[in-house]
């Protein structure tokens, strides 16, 4: 149980899947915290959602509202404006009822942008949720009031990366690389939720991570229970460039944890691979920027990757099919909140 709920608010100019508010849940799962999620519309990774849920049962509980092929949000029907509203009461009562330490509503903000549900509902719920509970209200156009009234705030601002004729024209044919970036929170957890929805679909993901030092964090934990997907910590944890003794150990196990990843990316044994932190590596120098570049463009063509980190260096984003940026609007961290676990490790 937490000794701490906050409210927190993912948003962003975008229809693109904000796959950090997954991550976190599979975090959590790693903690014995249990996550009610109520997807309101329908997104790319269903599939691997419903296997997720039963794979964690009972730390995670997935409903996704029976919408399914719709014209357009602004054209539902009384049917499916009555499943909307249905499965809102149902993630009320999951709320009050005490039985989960996590919450997410994925896709509210569009629904309160229709009128599908109305707004001073979310207020009287932001208000009266138990204090030991975490409220994650997730979805494009998150209204100033909502935003105010949260602990923290991260605005997902999708860019496009490499154009087509960088491809020889092959763009379709090849499977895309992802720049996760920004000062913001949730690029690590973001990296899970799709790792963990995509290998729930039997696409074999590899995880490395290059600052992180090994730990029992909830990640690794949970994914005992995810037969497709593997997470290998391979760096020295908090980083003091300062100091030379510092420096050349961060130094040796980035050198290492970048031939272990070519290793990997080569070996065509996954359809997804997350370098998590390496834009940090190669922003302190530990990795050659460049090296990163020329990678990106010799990968399998069916290998889905995504390099994750704060800093991400120009040249790794230009070589990038879509760059993902993380910004900060509110962080309870100002405020003195320290990192809880199951939800910041």
């Amino acid at each position: 149980m937490l000794k701490k709920g906050l409210i927190q608010i993912y948003t962003g100019n975008s229809d693109h899947t904000n796959f950090a508010p997954m991550g976190l849940s599979l975090r959590a799962a790693g903690h014995k915290l249990r996550t009610h999620m109520t997807c309101f519309l329908p997104h790319p990774w269903m599939e691997g959602a419903k296997a997720a849920s039963s794979l964690l049962k009972p730390n995670l509980v997935i409903e996704h509202t029976k919408i399914e092929n719709i014209p357009g949000i602004d054209k539902l029907g009384k049917d499916e404006a009555d499943k909307i509203n249905q499965s809102f009461e149902r993630a009320v009562k999951a709320l009050l009822s005490r039985e989960f330490d996590i919450v997410i509503l994925n896709g509210i903000h569009q629904m309160l942008n229709h009128g599908l549900i109305p707004q001073d509902q979310i207020m009287e719920l932001m208000s009266n949720k138990p204090d030991n509970v975490e409220l994650i209200l997730a979805g494009p156009g998150a209204g100033e009031e909502l935003m105010e009234k949260a602990h923290l705030v991260t605005e997902m601002v999708c860019h496009k990366g490499r154009d087509d004729h960088e491809n020889n024209g092959d763009l379709e044919h090849m499977a895309p690389t992802e720049v996760v970036t920004g000062n913001g929170k949730g690029k690590t957890t973001y990296c899970l939720g799709k790792a963990m929805l995509m290998s729930c679909t039997d696409i074999r993901t590899a995880f490395l991570q290059f600052i992180k030092s090994p730990r029992a964090y909830g990640e690794v934990k949970a994914i005992e229970k995810l037969p497709c997907l593997e997470i290998d910590t391979m760096g020295q944890g908090f980083l003091n460039m300062d100091s030379a003794k510092s420096n050349r150990r961060h130094r040796d196990a980035a050198k290492r944890t970048w031939e272990e990843c070519l290793r990997e990316i080569f070996s065509l044994k996954y359809g997804l691979v997350v370098l998590d932190e390496i834009n940090i590596a190669t922003y302190y120098g530990l990795i050659n920027a460049q090296r990163v570049r020329e990678m990106l463009f010799l990968k399998p063509q069916k290998l889905h990757l995504i390099l994750s980190g704060r800093n991400a260096h120009l040249e790794v984003r230009e070589g990038a099919t879509s760059v993902i940026e993380m910004r900060e609007i509110k962080h309870p961290f100002h405020k003195g909140i320290k990192a809880r676990k199951g939800i910041e490790f």
